[in-house]
């Protein structure tokens, strides 16, 4: 049996308990699942991208029908139609309707494969063999499913190469040049000496020949926009961009762009006629071409960044398409950087290097593919001149062995030519330079150099990628906004950017195109079975949405992204998947709407209605409502942004009061510590933010946005090396630290004395005291030095505290490190003091503590007795606010407390603590 983990267990959400659920198939796959108590299996399994059999969702059909072999559940209602009393009383469910009571296993009447949607093969035969230059062939397909083939303007196949492999035939990958409404399948190959492809094609390949493929594949397609385009093609990239000008065609555009076109010779130039004449036929629309060849007789020699206009670029209101390989793509950011603009949309298919694992050096493939489907799944894109110099070979291909094992004995005339046991300097050989280089095919993607160490020594990169194909020179990206450049396991990078997408609506603009394009490829095509899943993940995200109020954030983002999620599953196009991911929507939502209660009343009921648009095959409703949905999450996210940016905006200000000041502020990513932040720094301070969560960046971004002085230092203060660190940061950042406030701490376990074990002692004692004893000896000799210093610590009422001793003995030792150390460093200029805060209300914690979920019922009354206590022992019978916390704060460490030190301020209604 094979078994596979889908998702980790989690602790329970919002108090309700989760269990594991095996799902067993027929072909011995098993899969886990996390099911809550209040959730079906069946809802469960969808969210998770398990698609289980499933046609009526309520218990009217009995298609999910399965064997229960173990764990307690409650069935549900259903029919007896859908489940016999005789079926029940034998262990058999309907997962539509089961709900566990405790960890399950379910037998499902299906294979894994079915449960999943994939990639389809397809077969055709090979009607057009046309060579276009000496370099270039057109290979025509025809399929007799013709109908059954829906792709996007830009996507690609991976074609079986004939005659290739033992067993598995070798595969390469080539997007489609024609339109997604034309019958017949054109594809654009490079023809290279000892190619798999290229040796096909020109010795064996035949009009009549049977050909398979698989695919779509690729989030690399036109998206549906009104604003104008550039389009760059190098090479046979040309073939996804032809597509593209074709549905422009169709779809009657008007809204006008430019197509720029690069190649290495004269020899690889191919359909000038064709894209004149289609360019020709598209209002408003320009295109040209050049050779990188100097002895080029085209008009423009040179790369393609040449031929890109100030007004191509439309002040960045335009849409790049770019198919190339990676150094045209850096070329044309840094091109499009160096404007000073921010395309709204730079969409890109990498071209890399195919080097079958099966064959030597000697006769390896080139494979500038089409592909942002930048294939690139190799830390390197390799070049035919890679590992050479003016056609002298430089690092042989070798697997190299750890530098420390035993070396590898070589004649003595070839050991000084050697590092590590890698061939760096061979004698010429009498089969000159081309013998390095011969063999590369262009138009692979597959299969890709993995020799991470190839172009450098020690570390050290010696030779730079230059894929030169009608390209400028490659420069580091100087593209600001966001970059979707994750690759999946079949390595395949994702190739999108726009302006700020974790902080703008592209975000959401970016998924609605994305969208329409799934659309596209599902509508009218879904079975009845995948429509009730889809059903069932939108009906998953009412019960989190009242009107226009969340009942629970977190639980509608987590339903949202797994609806979303599954109309890209459907289309068999796990790279539109990533693509989608890649966009981070669901962490952006989960960041801004933590504590949101505003939700655009319309959101739910959207997701009902693109379903319905989808059941009728109602491609233009389903087109409306995506947009209009995506309209109405920005609306969502726009008035959550805000309600939390003046929920943060400190209560009290006193406006100067820190001016000139550099303040380091530990714990400072969320609580009291953030809140001290964002007052010192509204008050004219210049900020550190220290924390171990990277989180202590977004309040610093936050602050800087708002024209501050503020630096994130990522450190974990439990050991003085990161105390030291923080210093060191802040004072290579603003040259001194004026004042440091200490408030990493907090209690981690909550219980008798008596229960804690000496680790879980040792843990409190580290977190809450030798985190400040390693803050103040990081940072006073600097204070000392320049004469004047102030240090307010963070303690706590909880020093006169039941079930957390170990807590409340670390923060009687922080009161005594305040009156000891301004005893000590009086005479140096330096004040120290502290707070004792009592209850604080504060948001959820994104960093957990590392509390324990109580679970039984004695720890489920110790925790609540330590609450109780706290109010109790508060004069006034109630939690504090951040804004009253940071207010002591700040008090003690200006120059307004400048009498005041070796004293600890209780800030606890009234608890002296």
């Amino acid at each position: 049996m094979t078994a596979t983990e889908t998702e980790p267990t989690n602790p329970s959400q919002g108090g309700v308990a989760t269990h594991q659920v095996a799902l067993a198939f027929e072909d011995g796959v098993t899969r886990f699942i996390t099911v809550r108590e209040d959730q079906t299996v069946a809802d469960a399994s969808y969210r998770q991208r398990i698609n289980i059999p499933l046609d009526c969702r309520d218990g009217a059909c009995g298609t999910c029908k399965a064997l229960c072999e173990s764990g307690s559940f409650d069935g549900g209602s259903y029919i007896e139609d859908a489940l016999s009393d005789a079926e029940a009383a034998e262990g058999y469910a309907l997962p539509c309707s089961m709900k566990p009571r405790s960890d399950l296993a379910l037998q499902i009447a299906t294979t894994s494969e079915v449960a999943k949607t994939g990639a389809t093969s397809y077969t055709g035969t090979v009607v057009g063999l046309d060579r276009l230059s000496p370099t270039t062939v057109e290979l025509s397909i025809d399929i007799p499913n013709r109908g059954e083939l829906a792709f996007l303007p830009g996507q690609y196949v991976n074609i079986a190469v004939p005659g290739t492999g033992d067993g598995e035939p070798v595969t390469r990958s080539y997007s489609f040049a024609n339109a997604p409404h034309e019958e017949r399948l054109v594809f654009l190959v490079k023809l290279t000496q000892g190619g798999a492809m290229s040796t096909w094609l020109t010795e064996r390949a035949a009009v009549g020949d049977e050909v398979t493929f698989t695919g779509p594949n690729g989030s690399f397609f036109l998206r549906e926009a009104r604003r104008p385009v550039l389009m760059l093609a190098g090479g046979t990239g040309l073939a996804p961009v032809l597509s593209m000008l074709r549905q422009l065609e169709v779809d009657g555009c008007d809204r006008g762009g430019r197509l720029v076109y690069g190649v290495s010779t004269d020899d690889d130039l191919v359909k000038l006629d064709e894209v004149g004449e289609l360019v020709s036929r598209l209002p408003g629309f320009s295109w040209d071409h050049c050779v990188s060849d100097p002895g080029s007789a085209a008009a423009n020699k040179g790369y393609v960044t040449s031929l890109i206009g100030e007004d191509d670029l439309h002040d960045g209101d335009v849409a790049i398409y770019l198919c190339g390989p990676p150094p045209m793509v850096e070329a044309v950011r840094t091109h499009v950087s160096g404007a000073g603009l921010e395309p709204t949309g730079f969409y890109y298919e990498k071209f890399a290097l195919a080097v079958p694992a099966e064959e030597s050096p000697a006769q390896a493939e080139k494979s500038p593919v089409q592909a942002e489907k930048s294939l690139v799944r190799a830390e390197l894109e390799a070049h035919a001149d890679a590992r050479s110099i003016a056609g002298q070979e430089m690092f042989a291909a070798l697997d190299l062995e750890n530098v420390g094992s035993a070396g590898v004995a070589h004649d003595e005339g070839d050991a000084v030519r050697r590092i590590a046991g890698q061939l760096v300097a061979p004698r010429p050989t009498s089969d000159g330079p081309e013998s390095a280089v011969s063999g590369v095919e262009i138009d692979a993607v597959e299969d890709l150099i993995v020799a991470a160490g190839a172009r450098g020594v020690g570390g050290q990169e010696v030779f730079a990628v230059d894929d030169s194909v009608g390209l400028d020179t490659p420069a580091p990206s100087g593209s600001g906004g966001s970059t979707s450049g994750d690759t999946t396991e079949d390595g395949y990078t994702i190739g999108e950017e726009h302006p700020d997408i974790s902080a703008s609506d592209a975000i959401f603009e970016a998924r609605a195109a994305l969208e329409v394009g799934a659309l596209d490829l599902t509508i009218g095509r879904l079975d009845s079975q995948q429509l009730a899943g889809y059903q069932l993940l939108a009906e998953s995200t009412l019960p989190y949405v009242e009107g226009d109020r969340f009942l629970d954030a977190h639980g509608y983002t987590e339903s949202n992204a797994a609806f979303h999620d599954y109309l890209f599953t459907l289309t068999g196009n796990s790279h539109l998947l990533a693509a989608y991911q890649a966009l981070g929507v669901k962490g952006r939502m989960e960041d801004v709407l933590r504590n949101a209660t505003w939700c655009h009343p319309g959101c739910t009921q959207d997701h009902l209605d693109i379903v319905d648009a989808f059941e009728r095959g109602d491609r233009l409703a389903a087109r409306d409502l995506i947009k209009a949905h995506s309209e109405r999450s920005k609306e969502t996210m726009r008035r959550a942004m805000a309600e939390s940016a003046a929920a943060n905006r400190p209560r009290f200000i006193t406006p100067g009061r820190f001016a000139g000041q550099v303040v380091v502020v530990t714990g400072a990513a969320q609580g009291i510590g953030a809140q001290v932040a964002r007052r010192v720094s509204a008050e004219g301070g210049a900020v550190v933010l220290a924390d171990r969560s990277p989180l202590a960046g977004e309040v610093a971004a936050e602050l800087t946005d708002q024209g501050a002085k503020a630096k994130a230092v990522e450190c974990d203060l439990e050991h003085y090396e990161g105390a030291a660190a923080l210093v060191e940061q802040a004072l290579a950042a603003y040259g001194r630290i004026d004042v440091l406030i200490n408030n990493v701490g907090g209690a981690i376990n909550f219980k008798p004395f008596t229960e804690f074990t000496s680790e879980q002692i040792d843990a409190e004692i580290t977190r809450s005291l030798m985190t400040t004893l390693y803050a103040c000896r990081a940072a006073l000799p600097g204070m000392v030095d320049q004469g004047h210093g102030v240090i307010v610590n963070v303690s706590s009422a909880a020093t006169r505290g039941i079930n957390r001793i170990p807590y409340s003995a670390a923060k009687g030792g922080i009161n005594a490190i305040t009156a000891s150390l301004a005893l000590e460093y009086a005479d140096a200029g330096i004040r120290v003091t502290a707070t004792a805060p009592g209850g604080t209300e504060a948001p959820p914690r994104r960093i957990s503590r590392g509390t324990p979920q109580p679970g039984t019922d004695a720890e489920k009354a110790w925790f609540q007795a330590h609450i109780d206590q706290t109010l109790e022992t508060s004069l006034m019978h109630r939690y504090g606010t951040l804004d009253e916390q940071a207010a002591a704060i700040c008090f003690l460490a200006s120059e307004e407390a400048s009498y005041i030190t070796g004293t600890v301020l209780p800030v606890a209604g009234g608890d002296l603590g």
